[in-house]
């Protein structure tokens, strides 16, 4: 399954962590923090995750990237493509 996702909606931690609750369909207990990130991303299985308007985003996001990019190097059943557009 692919999902895309838009960086600009992650600007600061709130706001990021209840857009990728919604969008990712999070469990109700997930921790909106960058720990639960990580641990709800390892569950996803057979699921790519584009990553659209890296370029335009600010603050929170990067942060959100980088718990990203080591789920998808520890979990096999996520991929993960960021563009900068």
């Amino acid at each position: 399954m692919e999902m895309t996702l838009d960086a600009r909606c992650m600007g600061d931690r709130k706001e990021a962590h209840a857009y990728l609750k919604e969008k990712l369909d999070f469990p109700e207990y997930y921790g909106q923090n960058l720990d639960a990130l990580y641990e709800c991303l390892c569950e996803l299985t057979d699921v790519r995750l584009v990553i659209m308007h890296a370029s335009e985003a600010k603050g929170y996001y990067w942060k959100v990237e980088k718990v990203l990019a080591r789920a998808a190097q520890d979990n096999d059943g996520l991929d993960v493509a960021i563009f900068a557009k």
